[in-house]
């Protein structure tokens, strides 16, 4: 799996460009090691993940109110629904950055660097 850029094209067997494309600017910028540690949770899971927020913008990302050095700008970070896993599956799924709301993780990232956690 391969990073991309623009909004075409599978990255991998259950994830295309499209689904984290930003709503203002319709670009999708994906690292690789997101796509393969949403993959890897998606199998132990054992259910589809919708992605709620991917890539987004710098013009976006400050709409929406989200971190001045937000892992989404780097194509670095999805949200997800609740109900998917809790920040410890996140974790041993091969994210290093895991928001969650109560006991589930809805913001997932893969950072460089330590492991962050943090609740919303």
């Amino acid at each position: 799996m391969a990073s991309s850029r623009g909004v075409a094209g599978s990255l991998s067997p259950h994830f295309v460009a499209r689904e984290f494309a930003c709503p203002h600017c319709q670009t999708a910028v994906v690292r690789a090691k997101l796509v393969s540690a949403l993959e890897e949770l998606r199998s132990r899971a054992g259910k589809p993940i919708h992605v709620v927020s991917g890539y987004r913008c710098p013009v976006h990302n400050a709409a929406v109110g989200g971190a001045i050095n937000s892992m989404h700008m780097y194509g670095a970070a999805a949200d997800l629904l609740p109900g998917i896993a809790s920040p410890a599956l996140a974790h041993a799924c091969g994210f290093t950055g895991v928001g969650r709301k109560g006991p589930w993780a809805v913001h997932v990232d893969v950072r460089d660097g330590a492991r962050a956690d943090w609740s919303y």
